[in-house]
């Protein structure tokens, strides 16, 4: 099968954003003698370095300034946004022009939405099936829904990564059958839980003692919004700090706090919203991580409540979930167990990785793809697997 990906900053190496699922994928792809082509919309002009990148240089537009990004990476803020998006269709539209005729691919697969202007792709994909992925949906502008189906029209199958988005795409008007949700996933051998003594360890070298509760917090993953950030850093959260709390740009840091961790504290800003959910959070489940976060839709697909963590819709709430954790050992390591187990059962690149290439070869071959969703059930209802 050859498989032409699209997306913006596909790199050729393991990096801190959301695109190392992608690797994942094209390591799986290669793995298995599929032949791949991949186009990345990127500043960054870097080594392939094996892979096979076509890089098209995006046109940024600085509309105003983004207080998400700080001077050093401030040109991200010109690329991210849809205006910059639009302008670089062009390019793209061309590149894949080029590509179909020289690779003819079997199926094209685009890993991020490129707004309604991508409704015009058609014309530069021809008779190829093209589908797209769809981790977020953020109602965040006037005329969302109509912008977000003009997206999706060039697009025989659309990707959600949780069936809670799925949902909104047939409240917004799409087909079942164009619905074909696989949720993303984590390498579960990459990602471990830490042995009882490795965690020791690490609570000891950052100065932890035995009766304490180490809280990773971070509120500013799948929705990058300004009123997001702000929602991480707000002053009524800070009843959470407690001596010994620290705040670090490192990257060790980082690592040794997510070794010692007994919670992942995570809430998400905009209830509208849906949650893929972010990847970070596959990852502190399968180390054995329990998530803490806020009540959105999408959101309870990951976090089971009572089994690998707890929802909530107030600070207050929060604060008491996070006491009943410290105060109770035996519901800490339940809840550890559970987290492992969801990801297992839920978030393994592996799976996956099998429900793409599934897609991909029925996309291929003009059959209809068998997890097409025909109907939705409701969040609560869904079963581990």
């Amino acid at each position: 099968m050859r498989i032409l990906l699209v997306g913006s900053r596909i790199l050729p190496f393991r990096h801190s954003g959301d695109k190392n699922f992608w690797l994942d994928i094209i390591a799986g792809l290669q793995h298995l003698g599929h032949d791949l082509e991949i186009v990345t919309v990127m500043l960054d002009d870097v080594p392939n370095d094996g892979l096979p990148l076509h890089r098209v240089s995006p046109i940024p537009m600085f509309l105003r300034p983004d207080l998400r990004f700080n001077p050093k990476f401030r040109f991200v803020a010109g690329t991210s946004n849809y205006a910059s998006k639009t302008l670089t269709l062009p390019r793209l539209m061309n590149e894949l022009r080029s590509l179909r005729r020289e690779f003819e691919p079997d199926v094209i697969h685009f890993v991020e939405n490129y707004g309604p202007a991508a409704a015009g792709l058609r014309a530069a994909s021809g008779r190829v099936p093209m589908a797209i992925s769809a981790p977020t949906y953020q109602p965040n502008r006037p005329f969302y829904d109509l912008f977000l189906r003009a997206s999706f029209s060039s697009f025989d199958k659309v990707v959600p990564f949780s069936d809670a988005y799925g949902q909104r795409l047939l409240d917004i008007g799409l087909r079942p059958e164009r619905i074909h949700r696989i949720r993303w996933g984590v390498d579960m051998n990459r990602f471990t839980p830490p042995s009882d003594e490795e965690r020791e360890h690490t609570r000891q070298d950052l100065g932890v003692g035995k009766e304490s509760i180490v809280v990773q917090w971070t509120g500013f993953l799948q929705q990058a919004g300004e009123p997001d950030l702000d929602l991480a850093l707000r002053e009524s959260y800070r009843r959470f700090e407690r001596p010994g709390l620290r705040v670090t740009e490192s990257e060790a840091m980082y690592h040794a706090v997510r070794r010692a961790a007994d919670v992942l504290f995570s809430p998400m800003n905009d209830r509208r919203s849906t949650a893929a959910p972010p990847l970070a959070w596959p990852e502190s489940l399968a180390m054995g991580i329990p998530i803490l976060t806020t009540d959105i839709p999408g959101a309870r697909e990951a976090v089971v409540e009572g089994e690998s963590g707890f929802v909530a819709r107030t600070p207050e709430e929060m604060a008491k979930r996070l006491e009943e954790i410290h105060a109770d050992p035996e519901l800490a390591r339940h809840l550890k167990i559970g987290a492992r187990k969801i990801a297992v059962d839920r978030y393994s690149v592996d799976r996956s990785f099998r429900e793409y290439v599934d897609l991909w070869e029925r996309m291929a071959e003009g059959k209809p793809a068998s997890g097409s969703v025909g109907h939705m059930r409701k969040e609560t209802d869904l079963p581990a697997s």
